[in-house]
């Protein structure tokens, strides 16, 4: 993936609350796949293998993440237990095809988790990061695209 790639899903958690930060982990673990699949294909296995290894890890979490009181848990558990096996399978077999059945996993999943995000209006996970404002200004033949961090005197530790 690239870094503006990975910046653009580190904005997002630092802005999302706990349904959209499942939202963005899946989001995050299929771009992850993707790319891993097309640099398996191509025969770049190094490469492949670092971002398979990426999106074990977002698997990883989500694992971790599962509270397991609800039934639900432990059946979305042997789904992510299926799906990092077979991203290991991929890379040690070569065989690209196996990170498709992982795939179909989470896109099958990912609605589901955008519909409860939808409408999850908790605040935030991350408290006390910068906010972020984005928009477009236009000038005379030209459209600029902006970026700004809100400056807060209070952000950080206090010693």
């Amino acid at each position: 993936m690239d870094k503006e790639t990975l910046q653009g899903f580190a904005t997002r958690v630092s802005q999302a609350n706990r349904s959209q930060l499942v939202v963005v982990i899946y989001e995050a673990t299929l771009a992850s796949m993707a790319e891993g699949k097309s640099l398996l294909e191509a025969g770049q296995v190094e490469e492949a293998r670092s971002e398979l290894k990426r999106a074990r890890g977002l698997i990883e979490e989500l694992m971790r993440s599962l509270d397991m009181k609800y039934n639900i848990s432990s059946y979305l558990r042997q789904l992510y237990i299926f799906a990092y096996r077979e991203l290991c399978q991929s890379v040690a077999l070569r065989q690209p095809e196996r990170i498709d059945h992982a795939s179909h996993i989470f896109e099958g999943l990912l609605p589901s988790f955008q519909k409860i995000a939808e409408g999850d209006d908790s605040g935030p996970v991350m408290k006390n990061v910068q906010q972020i404002y984005a928009g477009l200004t236009y000038g005379r033949g030209t459209l600029n695209e902006s970026l700004g961090m809100g400056v807060d005197i209070h952000r950080g530790y206090e010693a």
